[in-house]
Parts: C-alpha cells; sequence; structure tokens
C-alpha cells in the first residue's frame, strides 16, 4: 500500500516584454486503511475500542485485495492460454491451407498443366512468407 499526494504549485514570471506561467501538480493518493499513528491516538482518545476495530478492517480489506488479485491474474490466466490455443490452433490450419496447396499445385503439374501449376505453387508460397514475414513484424515487444 502506497501513498500518492496531489500538490499544485504555481509560478507566474514577468518581465518588460514577455510574461509566463509554470503550473506543478503533485497527485497524492493514501490508499492504506490505516490513519496514520497520530490519528490512531487522537482516535483512541474518542474511543479506546475503535484502534481494533480499524485493524480488523484493515485485515478484512487486505484479504480483499488478495483474493481480487487473485481472481485477476486467474483471468490473465485463461486469457494467456486461450491465445495461446488460438495461435496454435492458427498455425494448424495455415499449416494444413499451405499444404492443401501445394497438393493441388502437384494435382495440376501431374494433369500436364505445368504453368498453372507452377504458378499456383510459387504463389502459395509466396504469400505463406509474406504472411509469416508480416506477422514476424508485428510481434515485436
Amino acid at each position: 500500500m502506497t501513498k500518492r499526494e496531489l500538490k499544485t504549485k504555481q509560478t507566474n514570471l514577468s518581465t518588460n516584454d514577455a510574461s509566463g506561467h509554470q503550473v506543478e501538480e503533485i497527485f497524492t493518493i493514501d490508499d492504506n486503511f490505516l490513519p496514520s499513528p497520530q490519528e490512531l491516538i487522537q482516535y483512541k482518545e474518542i474511543n479506546p475500542d475503535i484502534v481494533k476495530l480499524l485493524l480488523d478492517a484493515s485485515e478484512r480489506e487486505q484479504i480483499h485485495r488478495h483474493f481480487i488479485d487473485k481472481q485477476k491474474m486467474k483471468v490473465i490466466y485463461k486469457d494467456s492460454r486461450s491465445m495461446h490455443s488460438i495461435n496454435i490452433l492458427g498455425m494448424i490450419f495455415a499449416f494444413i491451407v499451405i499444404l492443401s496447396g501445394l497438393a493441388l499445385s502437384a494435382y495440376l503439374i501431374h494433369l500436364e498443366k505445368n504453368t498453372i501449376g507452377t504458378i499456383f505453387a510459387g504463389s502459395t508460397i509466396i504469400i505463406a512468407a509474406a504472411i509469416f514475414l508480416n506477422h514476424s513484424k508485428k510481434r515485436e515487444f
């Protein structure tokens, strides 16, 4: 649990020829459930049982945060696994399509349609290589 703060600082500068304005902002969020030790002492003066109540609430909050973090990790893991499965299926189907294209080309060459078979085989290989290279460029991290 961290502490973040919000502060705004403004500076105005003026000369005979020009003027300037500078703004600096600092944003603070305290996501700690417990108050500061000084505040706890003041709360204890009001009600001696409030410190135990705050400690119990803080413990429940921490348990809840851990539960939510575990749920987030499960979602990320499932998403990663599904993307992996989709990638594997995509590679399998691409391999089948390429193999089918080359088999059709071989069949056309077998039927003595050499020009069409060769063009079809070449275009199948070129398209497969282009898709592979294009996909490799997109995977830069």
